[in-house]
């Protein structure tokens, strides 16, 4: 009777170990393949003139399904503080896909859709 007891203890022992075993396989994998992707995500190009911006990119506000490519291209208009010519496009290890933002307000917009980073959803007028 001893021994049917520590079967039972072992073998409950030995399946917990195997699925956690299994849950740090499929954790690893995931890391490696975000590893994979987050190396080159930026802009591929972008341009930057005084009455438009373009670029082609990847979407940073996540309205997009996918992740990958997609071309287009904005007034150079803020639309929080109303002037002209004062979008630059920034890369960085906040948003490693790329975005505009505003040099007077810093406001930070997507760099495919134009959608503002903030509560406050404001988009840039194509």
């Amino acid at each position: 009777m001893d021994a049917k007891k520590y079967h039972k203890k072992y073998t409950k022992k030995r399946i917990h170990t195997k699925a956690y075993y299994k849950k740090r396989v499929l954790k690893r994998k995931h890391v490696r393949a975000y590893r994979r992707t987050s190396r080159d995500v930026g802009a591929s190009f972008h341009t930057v003139t005084a009455d438009y911006v373009e670029a082609s990119g990847r979407c940073s506000c996540s309205l997009h399904g996918d992740y990958r490519e997609h071309q287009s291209r904005f007034r150079n208009y803020c639309p929080f503080c109303g002037r002209h010519g004062t979008l630059r496009y920034e890369e960085g290890s906040t948003c490693p896909e790329g975005m505009w933002f505003c040099s007077r307000c810093d406001a930070d917009f997507c760099l495919v859709h134009g959608k503002s980073h903030t509560s406050r959803s404001r988009y840039l007028l194509r």
